[in-house]
């Protein structure tokens, strides 16, 4: 290793940590597995099955209480309320294995996902819940949701330009990280743009009006992002790992930065 090389790690290790505000409040503990969440998609898929059965449950149980009052009322309103209720509990159960079956083909089962991201799923918060009891992390959760909805992504996108893509990277990732990134991002003729924060994210969003989106950040950040933007551009998500804990000396998979790259413009 050069004198410079060492003098930048040792600039790395000993600078400041700004901690984003969806750390705020970090008591200094590094999460498990030396902040490396990678976590399989089939537990996002496995929670998302079961708050849809408690869903059944729940519909199922309002419907034996409200049954006799309803037809009380008028049997037209009672078969009303109950195909309502039985399509609607249709239309999801069909939505999930169609995510299912794009998930587990990479084929475009779900087309009706282009311009949005299962990140603004309705259930989010009661599979959160069931994850949470089930003993995963809020953070676990979220990156394997991402993961799903990369794939939903990579199936839905159609290839893009070099200008039309924009690269998010995070102020926390090593210099190392940084310019191995930055060395993909060359091959692809993209440029990669460091942000401070989601206001700054957004800016540059604006700025650029991109057809396609690589960000790279932790669970928390990213899916306030792809919450926000999710709707109107395709978003390929990276989870950084994070050793040394939040906002610090974070990297990545440089695999999934490749095969990002290659969801939005083809082999290089």
């Amino acid at each position: 290793m050069s004198n410079i090389d060492s003098a930048t790690n040792a600039v790395e290790q000993a600078a400041p940590r700004k901690l984003g505000d969806t750390w705020e409040g970090w008591a200094g503990e590094i999460e498990e597995n030396s902040g490396d969440l990678a976590t399989s998609p089939w537990y996002f898929l496995s929670f998302y099955t079961v708050a849809l059965l408690v869903l059944h449950g729940m519909a199922w149980f309002l419907w034996f209480l409200g049954e006799p009052r309803l037809a009380q009322i008028g049997l037209w309103l009672k078969n009303t309320v109950l195909i309502g209720g039985v399509t609607a509990l249709t239309v999801m159960d069909l939505g999930l294995l169609l995510i299912v079956a794009t998930v587990l083909t990479g084929k475009n089962f779900v087309p009706h996902y282009k311009g949005k991201h299962i990140a603004l799923s309705p259930l989010l918060p009661m599979i959160v819940k069931i994850g949470g009891r089930m003993g995963l992390s809020k953070d676990r959760i979220s990156n394997s949701l991402l993961q799903v909805g990369n794939r939903i992504t990579a199936a839905n996108v159609k290839q893009i330009q070099s200008r039309e893509l924009l690269i998010l990277l995070p102020r926390c990732l090593t210099k190392v990280m940084r310019d191995s990134i930055n060395e993909i991002a060359a091959r692809y003729n993209v440029v990669a743009h460091v942000c401070g924060g989601g206001q700054q994210a957004r800016q540059l969003l604006a700025e650029k009006k991109p057809k396609g989106v690589i960000a790279v950040a932790c669970e928390r950040d990213l899916m306030a992002g792809v919450q926000d933007v999710g709707a109107a551009i395709p978003v390929i998500a990276i989870a950084n790992k994070r050793p040394e804990g939040p906002c610090r000396n974070t990297h990545i998979d440089l695999l999934e930065m490749e095969n990002a790259f290659r969801t939005f413009l083809g082999n290089d």
